[in-house]
């Protein structure tokens, strides 16, 4: 896919301003005696002034969850188990969660008391499952699952298409349960029907993951905006726009459960969502598309055949996409999924020792090209990120962007006020982006790229690897030297406000990396770094960021 970037994600940060303001105020307070309270408090208890610290909430409870969810169990409930023909009751078990919130508190306050002790981490009981092993047996429960089953093949349908569900597949699906969701939001359905307080329903988890695999596949279209091309100075139609559906899976889980257990009935119709397109081919002039506003340009000369396919295929994938006045244009999301089913190809990288095709190699081609076309047409960069290291297709230094699926991603605003729309040319080895709009007046200036503080890179690095004849070398990745690099952005806009930008980029060394084929990998080879195994007391840590690999960037595919 994209070449990658270094990606770090910020955990805890210290306010120094805020801070230094508490040490300030410590012991002034509104009066002479609460001041005196406070220095009093400190001398007998050994109180402090508490770290004015900031910290990511979401991301450390993700790490948290991360590491202790193999000491979670979940409540389970009673349920029905079906085997030669016949329903038997499996017993209900307890479960035990991991308090994270708790933990996530007991963290921020050792941290403003600068207290880095082990924290505890609390494991407590759940309560007791909904459905017990005695209720059931009370109750008719088998009678009801037999009768269901009774009606086999369940068959859903959707317009022509049909999914029918034997008997012994539906058993698998009926589950134990006190509530039924059609019933709760269609209360006058079902206020007639007798129902028992144990009542047999679907297991909604196992019958959505059977939707997901095999309805949805079949039934979900992704909505289709209009595309334009430019033909002699004017805008026609390129693609028409399509409204697309999806399998509203909540809706039918509920439906399914309620036509099949309460009305008795083994065809079921599943709810269907149709989703508009943003765009249609309707009254095309109104889009005021007029004149090349920007262009985008790199060069790829070089570059291995199938880095050149995925480049072509990436580029017709933006030739006439149309970005509306206000919208933030995603590159991820208008290049939509990278894989051989869109039509990219594989390259190769290197994963510890061996090596693995991977696809999209070149993107990063377009998501330069697109980040250039971007700034000569003066449009506000809302993310960009450059690459881990110097790179031969996107010199000079610092003019690049990277993507790699889901981040980094490109992103930039249109703030002219019309729409823009994307065209896309290759000649010989020269990509072009041409962003079409209407000029607002606006003035772009833009530096040329400072570099400096040049590092060489470390001494070519053998990786031994089965995966090649014994003997055979094969080097994928070429020595770069590290650098830093910057330009300065500047928009003045009609109305004489002024937008200055400074684009930095870091690139480390890199050395050259090449496989040698041996018929055993050494023991040296073979060591591997442990993985952190977390326990009931733990000392939270902040591992180093992954780097998301294809494309260039290490590991990276032959070039």
């Amino acid at each position: 896919m994209a070449e990658s970037a270094d990606i770090a994600v910020n955990l805890i940060s210290l306010d120094l301003d805020a801070t230094s303001k508490n040490i300030f105020q410590y012991g002034r307070g509104a009066s002479f005696f609460s001041g005196l309270l406070d220095i009093l408090n400190a001398a007998v208890y050994g109180e402090r002034v508490f770290l004015a610290v900031e910290t990511n909430d979401e991301k450390i409870k993700e790490l948290l969850e991360n590491g202790f969810t193999p000491l979670e169990v979940q409540a389970k409930s009673a349920g029905l188990e079906y085997a030669n023909g016949a329903f038997a009751v499996t017993r209900e078990q307890s479960g035990q969660l991991v308090n994270y919130d708790k933990a996530l508190n007991s963290l921020k306050s050792n941290l403003r008391r600068a207290n880095f002790s082990p924290i505890e981490v609390e494991i407590s009981q759940v309560a007791s499952p909904e459905v017990s092993y005695s209720e059931v047996l009370e109750s008719d429960a088998i009678n009801r699952a037999e009768s269901i089953i009774g009606l086999a093949p369940l068959t859903l349908t959707c317009k022509d298409k049909k999914w029918p569900i034997a008997k012994e597949d539906l058993a698998g699906f009926l589950a134990l349960k006190k509530d039924y969701a059609y019933c709760q939001a269609n209360p006058a359905e079902c206020e007639n029907t007798a129902l028992s307080k144990i009542k047999v329903g679907i297991d909604e988890d196992k019958f959505r993951e059977y939707l997901e695999k095999n309805v949805s596949p079949q039934i979900d279209i992704a909505a289709q905006d209009a595309r334009f091309k430019i033909e002699n100075g004017a805008v026609t139609e390129f693609q028409g726009s399509n409204d697309g559906q999806k399998l509203d899976l909540e809706k039918s889980l509920a439906k399914i459960e309620f036509e099949l257990a309460i009305k008795k009935n083994n065809k079921v119709e599943l709810a269907v969502e149709v989703t508009k397109s943003g765009l249609s081919q309707e009254s095309v002039n109104e889009y005021g598309i007029k004149e090349i506003v920007g262009i985008g340009e790199s060069n790829f000369a070089g570059s291995p055949t199938n880095r050149r396919k995925n480049i072509r295929t990436g580029a017709n994938k933006l030739n006439g996409v149309l970005i509306r006045p206000g919208e933030e244009f995603s590159l991820l999301k208008a290049l939509g999924k990278i894989d051989g089913t869109t039509g990219y190809f594989t390259e190769l990288v290197i994963k510890g020792n061996k090596t693995i095709p991977e696809y999209g190699g070149g993107l990063c081609q377009i998501g330069t090209t697109v980040f250039r076309a971007a700034l000569a047409s003066g449009l506000p960069i809302t993310a960009r990120a450059n690459h881990s290291y110097r790179v031969q297709y996107y010199e000079p230094a610092g003019t690049d962007a990277t993507i790699y699926d889901p981040a980094p991603d490109l992103k930039f605003l249109n703030d002219t006020g019309n729409y823009i729309l994307i065209q896309s040319r290759i000649e010989g080895n020269y990509l072009y982006f041409d962003f079409w709009g209407a000029k607002d007046g606006r003035q772009i200036t833009k530096t040329k790229p400072v570099i400096y503080n040049i590092v060489k890179p470390a001494p070519q690095k053998i990786v031994e690897t089965t995966d090649l004849k014994p003997g055979e070398k094969k080097c994928t990745e070429k020595a770069h030297n590290g650098a830093d690099a910057y330009f300065d952005y500047k928009v003045i806009y009609p109305s004489g406000e002024a937008k200055e930008k400074r684009f930095s980029s870091h690139y480390r060394p890199w050395q050259a990396v090449c496989l040698l084929g041996v018929e055993k990998l050494s023991a040296e080879a073979n060591v591997q770094t442990p993985a952190v195994q977390s326990t009931g007391s733990s000392t939270i840590q902040t591992p180093a960021p992954a780097v998301p690999s294809s494309g260039e960037t290490p590991p990276v595919p032959s070039q």
